[in-house]
């Protein structure tokens, strides 16, 4: 997708996916963001269910509450073959276009949450952090809530849930690219 590469090129400088399936297996939170693998990528469910199997929190930020991510039957295990795995420990439900909304009210939440930013990463390893912080220091909760469909409570939630996990892995596709601001969707999650 052309937003994706554009947006991960612009953020990080690399244009490609930056994690392999076995940082799936290993993660402590998968983060499903405007994608739906049980209906586009059927063989990822794998991964996703033995990752759940190994610890991993699946989360999805969505506008739609998929069903196939509610309970889904890997056909390569017997015991979700038969009953079925509830794959989904959370879920965020936002605008369709109001995903850049909630990722700078999580980033609002995890600069007011001491321990939550790693400062000497963000110092050492990223440019323009203290442009991000003006940026969102001047946006209200209120606005953010309304641009993105999403509360702060659930702003807070989520935001809670990433700064305690040690391993994350971020996926999205075409919900987040194929929008017309996709770019910006793809470098607001990076």
């Amino acid at each position: 997708h052309a937003a994706s590469t554009l947006g991960l090129k612009a953020t990080i400088g690399v244009a490609a996916s930056t994690c392999s399936l076995q940082d799936v297996l290993e993660s402590d939170l998968v983060v499903l963001w405007g994608t739906n693998p049980a209906n586009n990528q059927p063989v990822f469910m794998k991964y996703l269910y033995l990752a759940k199997k190994n610890g991993a929190r699946i989360v999805v930020v969505n506008p739609f509450k998929e069903p196939g991510l509610e309970r889904y039957w890997v056909p390569s295990n017997i015991e979700s073959a038969v009953f079925g795995t509830q794959m989904t420990d959370d879920w965020f439900v936002v605008h369709t276009g109001g995903d850049a909304a909630f990722v700078n009210g999580v980033l609002k939440v995890l600069l007011e949450t001491p321990g939550a930013i790693d400062e000497e990463f963000v110092r050492t390893r990223t440019d323009g952090f203290d442009a991000l912080r003006d940026t969102l220091a001047a946006q209200s909760f209120e606005a953010l809530e309304a641009a993105s469909g999403a509360t702060k409570a659930d702003m807070e939630r989520f935001a809670s849930i990433y700064a305690g996990a040690q391993r994350a892995v971020l996926v999205w596709s075409m919900g987040i690219t194929q929008h017309h601001c996709g770019v910006e969707n793809v470098a607001a999650i990076v």
